[in-house]
């Protein structure tokens, strides 16, 4: 069926030709000036026909070699994204992503130029690149957490420009609408809504369940899974990002830690939720004084501590944070307790950092938390 189609596409005026030499010379011979056997041998045979064989051929030709060109640029423009790929399986960071999604947008136009296998071959990388970005920056809150909302911004724009040039080539190519159809609309789609909505709750549990950043707070993620799931607005979910000025504290002050001092006054430090007077420390009494502490928590949090003060150049003093809303402006760290304390004695000391918050928001009930008991209350 294409190869019909594209021999009509090339040789169609051979076809129109003989129909416009008939109606001239019914036009002629309505003048009682009707061509003669001679002239149609001289002026259509050997001019017009001739002309046109000659002038087809050497299109042909210069179709030939622009068909080989296109396979050069795409054979390059294959290597290329076949490389990029590694990378954006490690992480998507902006730059990187920008760059790639340019160069699949900049193979688009040469579609329709090159030979079908070559055709194949690129629209196939191209998808295996979205897909690739789809996954790495929907399934990591690492990437949610270092782009900026300008970043999303551009994404959405470099995304938009991508399906603008795929759907004005598709018209051109039955192989690319094909492929467009097949994955390359649905993928496109997939990162718009990653750069415009919020954080799926699968994601931010796969992250807090699994690794470094593993939530060790008695969360029942079954029940908040069951919640989440009826999509009613009862578990939400937001990134917050909040910039600490050094010396100042007031922006922890409403951050409660899952560790709790003896309230009743016998000072025998550190008790569990479940004491009878445990009462809630927040971050802001740990940045001067953490001798209430267990001794091996201690100990961890003077490592980090040392560990960020390091970095002279303020280069990575920044934290992730898990954190469960207790109302306005109150909040429970759920992970990165030790890392926030630490953090927050280098600001008390003068020192800048940044805070990258994914605050989740659901009932307050010590069903689903056990520390929430005392919270329950207001």
């Amino acid at each position: 069926m294409a190869r019909p189609r594209s021999l009509w596409l090339d040789y169609w005026p051979l076809a129109v030709l003989p129909v416009a030499a008939g109606a001239m010379d019914l036009f002629l011979w309505w003048r009682g000036e009707p061509w003669s056997w001679s002239d149609w041998a001289s002026s259509f045979g050997l001019g017009a026909v001739t002309t046109m064989v000659v002038g087809m051929l050497l299109a042909r030709r210069q179709g030939n070699i622009q068909e080989a060109l296109a396979d050069l640029e795409l054979t390059e423009k294959v290597a290329m994204l076949t490389f990029s790929v590694s990378h954006l399986r490690e992480s998507c960071v902006p730059a990187r992503t920008y760059r790639t999604l340019y160069d699949c947008r900049a193979g688009l136009s040469l579609v329709p130029l090159a030979r079908q296998p070559m055709q194949h071959e690129y629209l196939r990388t191209l998808t295996q690149v979205l897909e690739t970005t789809v996954d790495t920056l929907g399934s990591s809150l690492r990437s949610h957490a270092r782009w900026t909302p300008e970043d999303w911004s551009r994404l959405v724009e470099v995304v938009e420009g991508l399906r603008e040039t795929a759907r004005f080539n598709a018209r051109r190519s039955m192989i690319m609408a094909d492929h467009w159809s097949g994955g390359m609309d649905a993928r496109t789609r997939d990162l718009l809504r990653i750069a415009t909505g919020p954080v799926p709750f699968d994601v931010f549990r796969a992250h807090f369940t699994a690794g470094a950043d593993r939530i060790r707070t008695a969360l029942d993620w079954e029940a908040l899974s069951e919640l989440a799931g009826r999509d009613n607005g009862t578990v939400r979910l937001a990134m917050v990002s909040t910039d600490l000025a050094p010396y100042t504290l007031a922006t922890l002050e409403g951050y409660h830690a899952p560790w709790y001092r003896d309230g009743s006054g016998s000072g025998s430090g550190e008790v569990g939720y479940d004491h009878q007077d445990a009462v809630p420390l927040r971050h802001t009494e740990l940045a001067t004084d953490v001798s209430v502490l267990q001794d091996d928590r201690r100990s961890r949090i003077g490592v980090l501590r040392d560990h960020y003060a390091a970095r002279f150049d303020g280069q990575d003093r920044s934290l992730i944070l898990a954190t469960y809303a207790l109302g306005p402006d109150r909040f429970l760290v759920l992970d990165g307790n030790h890392r926030l304390t630490a953090l927050t004695q280098l600001v008390a000391q003068g020192c800048p950092a940044r805070l990258v918050e994914f605050r989740l928001t659901a009932p307050v009930d010590s069903a689903i938390l056990p520390d929430l008991i005392h919270y329950e209350a207001g």
